[in-house]
């Protein structure tokens, strides 16, 4: 069952049909999240357990309704009902969108972080974004916990960059000569400093730099007062 084709993540995210299985319930609520977000509608949870979840439509006495059952074998769920109509209008706009949670809209952003001058996108774009594409407005802070999800999607989590330093900073010396790094952390292992110098900015220093006569400021009142500082 694993090689399925019927698995979610082999297939597009505005998918849905009768008889789809999904690895776990949460991989199937949130594909029903980018659903309705596309088709401009809320769902509720009208039954939710270790064996079945049952979805309707927020509106009352709309039609729209999914059922999913727990395949005896593993976590598995697959899709037994699905109605995909709906017996009101969905050119109403839902402003406030409850399926927009910071998760969701991250991962809607993640294939698209990096705008056409190269600059990543800052909160104001993903509202921006939001609002153009599924008309939800939402809030500066949800932006940001969106876009720190998109972050670590596409870039991994502050953790999993934390672990690579030490590597990183291997690879740097043996790749560039005279290279120094020196990773600092406390008695807990939690980051404090990561230094580098880099072996090519090193040798250019000391080939580079001239002797300097340095005076300084001490009033010249005599001959005793004046002190000389060489460098090189």
């Amino acid at each position: 069952m694993v090689g399925s084709k019927n698995l979610v993540e082999d297939e597009p995210t505005s998918i849905i049909y009768k008889e789809q299985f999904f690895l776990m319930k949460k991989d199937l609520k949130r594909l029903v999240s980018h659903f309705a977000m596309r088709q401009n509608f809320e769902w509720k949870m009208k039954m939710s357990n270790k064996t079945t979840l049952h979805l309707v439509c927020l509106m009352e006495n709309c039609t729209w309704k999914l059922r999913a059952m727990r395949r005896d074998e593993g976590t598995y769920f697959q899709v037994r009902s699905f109605v995909n109509e709906h017996t009101y209008s969905l050119e109403e706009i839902h402003c406030r969108h409850r399926q927009a949670s910071a998760v969701i809209i991250g991962e809607v952003i993640a294939p698209i972080l990096q705008q056409q001058d190269g600059r990543l996108k800052r909160m104001k774009d993903i509202i921006a974004d939001l609002k153009s594409m599924y008309g939800i407005q939402i809030m500066y802070s949800k932006a940001h916990a969106a876009l720190d999800y998109a972050l670590s999607l596409t870039y991994g989590t502050h953790e999993e960059t934390f672990q690579l330093l030490p590597s990183f900073g291997y690879i740097l010396e043996q790749k560039n000569l005279d290279t120094i790094t020196d990773l600092q952390c406390d008695e807990d292992g939690k980051f404090l400093y990561f230094f580098i110098s880099i072996g090519a900015s090193l040798r250019g220093f000391r080939t580079c730099i001239h002797p300097v006569l340095a005076i300084d400021g001490t009033h010249l009142k005599d001959d005793s007062e004046v002190q000389f500082v060489a460098t090189a």
